[in-house]
């Protein structure tokens, strides 16, 4: 029998290819005819309304094919490891498959050779809830080819894996033996134009398996609609956009009536059905509070991808969350600083906040049984609300710091460092003076706001060879470390305010991130794992530096921002590439 994963390993293929017909120059959002199959009550869903631009696939393919030729170079490593073990361990499925596999990619870890396989990077995808259990679907470039090409695998491999039909329609079901039993399969099934995969219990094929297959369609999907609206309200590209409906999902195992909720009273101890109404209500009650998460690319070209992630929360919520942030400069996106970092909030009314909500739990408990929890760990966090907090953190409005250089070992941080450090506070004489009282080699230090910046004592510094340089504005103190820095560090304190609601932001060389994290790795690894590799472990390394290295020489810059909108949390994500 198949393992699931080595099943999914091939079917994943599907994300690797790319169709070399003529680009398209413009695609309706009603080509994407696999929407057609997502019930208008499902409570999550993820397409993309038109293919990814040629250009884009072209770009990055080009870009991973170290990747690929590395992969292709390891392949005869692998088998021979493969074939050893097999030897050595009498009749494996696992291995027969595993090396059946990887002879079939022999030679196509390439575009032509990946295409051969019946699989198409720019297809129509989607990916929703059939119910609470999830169903992909991907356009292929040619079914039947695909088809040959599993069924190849399993012949090499000596496995038999025979397909089930039902009312014409042909697919594999993966479970254990005992059908009645097993709490959940893997379905597959090769379709005329797509392949679609889902997993769900086979005590639920009666009332799952036609809308799988595609017998039966919904007849009132708004999918299509619904995608549409999400990208004309938030300037997202047609490439992929997501929604995750909480409430309805929440329902699938709360509400008597579904297959989920069908499931659990089978196959668990908890049956909805005996659910009391107090706990459906509090439940609700609960998830209405952030209710629905959508998700969309908004740019999507050979230099750059964006992504952004939104959470959205009930109007008094959202204007409460707005209310706890500080007004601070944001991190620069366009910055040309190896880091730079921005948080700001203020801890006063964010205590108060959480108090306000903890204490509403603690007045009037949850009478649900199944919320008991949440009640004990709101009387203990009101406990430690109560704790009084320092005067600095009360005023305590944000840290920000920016970086031109960082360190490349794990001797100093100093003496690799250069950058900027400023803490926005209510009152910066008051922390100028705390820290004066707890440092005493600071009590000579003459610093006023608006004035130039002043060299901090090197006995503070304490690492040969470093200068520091501080300086201080009306809500601010800033440190500058490195010799030149303190020519920046007045503009670094004076920029103006970021967009309202932003309380976390930060932009850096991706490249450099990923040079410093190997050598910290290498740092604390040194040594640990010599010789305890065997050869496909080694090959496998080979094809991660590969895809290391490839990433390493592809990427510029990122930039994350999260911030508090009158709808809720936003999130943006954004990497560029050379």
């Amino acid at each position: 029998r198949l393992t699931t994963i080595a099943l999914l390993t091939i079917l994943s293929l599907g994300a690797c290819s790319k169709n070399e017909e003529p680009p398209v120059a413009s695609v309706s959002v009603t080509a994407n005819e696999l929407l057609s199959y997502v019930p208008a009550d499902t409570p999550y869903l993820f397409a993309n309304l038109e293919p990814v631009p040629e250009d884009v696939m072209d770009t990055f393919l080009t870009r991973l094919q170290p990747v690929l030729d590395s992969m292709q170079s390891q392949l005869s490593v692998v088998r021979t490891e493969l074939e050893s073990a097999e030897d050595g361990h009498g009749d494996d499925p696992g291995a027969r498959f595993a090396r059946a596999f990887l002879l079939e990619l022999d030679g196509k870890l390439n575009r032509p050779g990946l295409e051969s396989m019946g699989l198409d990077l720019g297809s129509e995808k989607v990916v929703y809830g059939l119910g609470a259990f999830p169903v992909i679907r991907l356009g292929l470039a040619d079914s039947a080819a695909l088809r040959a090409t599993i069924l190849r695998v399993l012949d090499n491999a000596g496995i038999s894996a025979p397909e089930q039909e039902y009312q014409g329609v042909s697919f594999w079901r993966i479970s254990d033996e005992n059908i009645a039993e097993s709490p959940a399969g893997l379905y597959v099934s090769i379709l005329n134009d797509h392949l679609a995969i889902s997993l769900f219990p086979p005590m639920a094929e009666t009332e799952l398996l036609a809308n799988f297959l595609g017998l039966e369609k919904p007849a009132d999907s708004d999918a299509r609609a619904r995608l549409a609206e999400l990208n004309e309200a938030h300037a997202y590209t047609p490439y992929g956009t997501g929604i995750v409906d909480l409430r309805r999902l929440a329902d699938q195992f709360i509400r008597p009536d579904t297959v989920a909720s069908q499931v659990l009273a089978a196959e668990a101890d908890f049956d909805p059905a005996n659910l009391p109404q107090e706990c459906v209500t509090e439940i609700h009650a609960i998830i209405d509070n952030a209710p629905l998460m959508t998700m969309g690319v908004k740019e999507l070209t050979p230099s750059a991808v964006a992504i952004q992630y939104r959470v959205e929360t009930r109007e008094t919520v959202a204007s409460q969350l707005m209310g706890l942030v500080s007004k601070i400069p944001v991190a620069d996106e366009l910055s040309d600083r190896i880091l730079e970092f921005a948080f700001g909030m203020r801890f006063g009314p964010a205590r108060d906040f959480l108090r306000e909500k903890v204490v509403a739990i603690v007045d009037k408990p949850y009478q649900c049984e199944h919320l008991q929890k949440l009640n004990d760990s709101a009387v203990q966090a009101l406990a430690r609300l109560d704790q009084p907090m320092p005067p600095f953190v009360n005023n305590f409005r944000g840290v920000r710091f920016s970086l031109s250089e960082v360190m490349k070992n794990q001797d100093s941080i100093l003496e690799n460092a250069k950058g900027y450090l400023a803490v926005h506070v209510d009152k910066p004489e008051m922390f100028v003076g705390m820290a004066q009282m707890f440092l005493p080699d600071l009590s000579a230090l003459a610093i006023t706001a608006g004035d130039p910046p002043v060299r901090l004592p090197e006995s503070l510094l304490k690492t040969p060879g470093v200068v520091g340089y501080a300086a201080m504005t009306n809500d601010a103190i800033g440190v500058a470390v490195g010799e030149g820095e303190e020519e920046g560090l007045p503009d670094f304190l004076d920029r103006d305010s970021g967009p309202e609601g932003t309380f976390l932001s930060a932009s850096y060389d991706t490249s450099a991130y990923l040079d410093y994290s190997e050598n910290l790795g290498d740092h604390y690894q040194q040594g640990d794992h010599d010789g305890q590799y065997g050869t496909h472990s080694q090959a496998a390394m080979e094809i991660q530096s590969a895809a290391r290295t490839a990433f390493r020489d592809m990427t510029d810059r990122s930039y994350v921002s999260l911030r508090f909108t009158p709808d809720g949390l936003v999130a943006d994500n954004r990497m560029t590439f050379k």
